[in-house]
């Protein structure tokens, strides 16, 4: 499903595009691997939360990158409305719930 985002022009990936889309508020939904570091989670986390977008913690970098036939990526900024609601159907029937900003 990402790569199919990806090929629609509606993913950022990468620290720094995650960071702007979220930032310019273009995200509807932000994904952190497990494997980034605290610092990486708890700043995207905190942005999305900030911005009222979802936000869930799942996959290694490895395996996020590989998903977009990239090299390895920490974020991963969905920004259509229809590929969000999807993603979150999915991860919803996974058992997965969003996270929030550790305080």
């Amino acid at each position: 499903m990402l790569g199919l985002c990806q090929r629609a022009g509606q993913l950022a990936s990468g620290d720094l595009a995650a960071e702007q889309a979220l930032k310019k508020r273009k995200a509807m939904l932000l994904i952190v691997a497990e494997d980034a570091s605290d610092r990486t989670r708890d700043k995207f986390t905190g942005l999305a939360m900030s911005v009222g977008v979802p936000c869930y913690v799942l996959g290694t970098r490895d395996e996020l990158g590989l998903a977009l036939g990239k090299a390895h990526r920490a974020a991963v900024v969905i920004q259509s409305r229809d590929f969000a609601k999807g993603l979150i159907g999915i991860l919803e029937k996974e058992g997965l719930t969003p996270v929030s900003v550790r305080g």
